[in-house]
């Protein structure tokens, strides 16, 4: 385990970009409640005449805020459809620094906005920022992470997610108690500058990824970086192993793609593109950004005050999810992904046909239906942490070959963040229509997505990256070195053997 410390310090510097983005998601679900300095600097809310203290939503209140949250999105999708090539051009490392820039300079904008439209795009520089690190960031893990824990290391970026999400709500209830000034919600959007300023600094101390250097025919920095990923010397068989996997990998990449758009619809390729969007789809369709996005004014319709939905309720339902991520660190290279997600998507379905019944019967029969709405949505929570949260990043960053990995994964996470916008901006609009049955919506998609799972999801665990291109239908090794590779054993010298000058002596 000792040698494995410097793989995951690794991995939780760089998941520090998922951080941002759950910073994001749960910064703004609390400042759009901040009624009297939020609200009323930019016209939104109104006073209640009748009751002091109390405000009224504006009709321009649902579309103002909709805005907002789909501007974020749309930046980020367009920051994933061109972070694959920076990421190809100038390296996973790099990608990350440029997308830290970005979300500090948009955490600046919101800070220090005038008017909505400022606000609005600052929310799109920040969310161009967070589409480069949710796009590269997984890759970038899965590409340094030993097979037999990659699962794990690229799970961290979710669970650094939640704790983003988590931060954003102690943040925002510390500065809605004791900030009572016009500059409370600048407080709470500029605060996001710091964990971006913190990744930038850390960006300094990551190495590149050895996939990518080998890609770029830089072996010797690519395998001096491996063996120390692996805290082994250079010389060691396993690294020697490993390399040589890699670069008969790439070499035989070299012979059969491109590395362009196009070669994501060719067959073996296709069926990957259409398992990354897929996922992501699935994910969202869970109801868990319907719960993020809305959590206070879900449970404030329940029956519970403004300040309990806004505070406590909120910030548990952000703890539980960051506790429940940590079984899956665990259980994802144990029990493998498909487990997982289909372990999920069961309790997912069982937490949401609760929750539906629940919060029908709180409507007339009160406080008792009412808590046991609240604790049937936070279980939903807890089942998707373990399972649906991580599941999906993880997938997309290693069923890609290296040459398209950056192209595929931007497919997947576009899709994320598209159908993340379109559920965030509907789901209250179909909730006000149909009410509680939105909550069984969502349990019929996660009958779906088990099944789908089951029938169309191979297992990955335990696998190289270049074994699970082979799993998928890419070129096998057909090299004499082949049996060599895959044992772990080094060769007595050999074309295999790479060792760097420092070691050739």
């Amino acid at each position: 385990m000792a040698k494995n410390v410097y793989n995951f310090l690794v991995a939780f510097g760089a998941a520090m970009g998922g951080l941002l983005f759950g910073y994001e998601i749960g910064v703004m679900s609390q400042v759009l409640v901040m009624y009297s300095t939020f609200g009323m600097y930019f016209g939104i809310v109104d006073p209640d005449p009748e009751i002091p203290g109390k405000y009224i939503e504006k009709d321009s209140y649902a579309n103002s805020t909709g805005n907002l949250t789909m501007s974020f999105l749309g930046g980020a999708i367009l920051g994933a459809a061109l972070v694959s090539y920076v990421a190809d051009f100038a390296g996973r490392k790099r990608s990350i620094f440029v997308g830290g820039l970005f979300f500090c300079g948009g955490g600046c904008i919101q800070a220090a906005s005038q008017n909505l439209n400022m606000l609005i795009g600052g929310r799109i520089v920040s969310g161009f920022g967070v589409g480069f690190l949710a796009q590269v960031v997984p890759i970038y893990i899965a590409e340094t992470a030993p097979a037999h824990l990659r699962g794990a290391l690229v799970a961290i970026q979710q669970f650094m997610l939640v704790i983003g999400i988590l931060i954003a709500s102690c943040v925002n209830a510390v500065v809605y108690k004791f900030v009572t000034s016009q500059n409370q919600w600048r407080i709470a959007l500029g605060i996001q500058v710091v964990p971006g300023l913190v990744l930038l600094f850390l960006n300094m101390f990551l190495p590149f990824s050895p996939r990518w250097l080998a890609n770029k025919d830089r072996n010797e920095e690519a395998i001096k970086i491996l063996a120390t990923l692996r805290g082994l010397p250079v010389s060691d068989s396993g690294v020697q192993a490993e390399f040589a996997e890699i670069t008969e990998h790439i070499a035989l990449e070299r012979q059969v793609g491109t590395a362009s758009f196009s070669e994501l619809l060719k067959p073996g390729i296709r069926n990957r593109v259409f398992i990354g969007f897929m996922i992501q789809v699935c994910q969202q369709w869970t109801g868990i950004n319907f719960i993020l996005y809305y959590i206070p004014n879900i449970i404030e319709k329940i029956g519970f005050s403004q300040e309990t939905a806004s505070i406590p309720f909120t910030i548990s339902n952000n703890m539980l999810m960051a506790l429940a991520t940590i079984p899956g660190l665990y259980w994802i290279e144990r029990t493998g992904r498909r487990k997982l997600m289909m372990t999920g998507a069961a309790g997912m379905c069982a937490c949401l046909l609760v929750t539906c019944l629940s919060v029908a019967m709180s409507k007339e029969h009160g406080a008792v239906w009412g808590w046991i709405a609240v604790l049937s949505i936070f279980s939903f929570t807890a089942n998707f942490a373990f399972g649906w949260g991580a599941v999906p990043w993880v997938y997309p960053s290693e069923i890609f070959p290296l040459r398209i990995r950056s192209k595929g994964m931007g497919i997947a996470t576009m899709s994320n963040l598209f159908w993340n916008g379109c559920i965030g901006k509907v789901s209250p609009l179909i909730a006000a229509k149909i009410d509680y049955w939105i909550y069984l919506v969502f349990a019929v998609a996660c009958v779906l997505m088990g099944i789908w799972t089951y029938f169309y999801i191979p297992e990955t665990m335990g696998l190289s990256l270049e074994d699970i291109d082979v799993l998928f239908g890419g070129e096998k090794f057909t090299s004499s070195v082949d049996a060599h590779v895959r044992s772990g054993k080094s060769l007595e010298g050999g074309e295999v053997m790479y060792v760097g000058k420092e070691d050739k002596n």
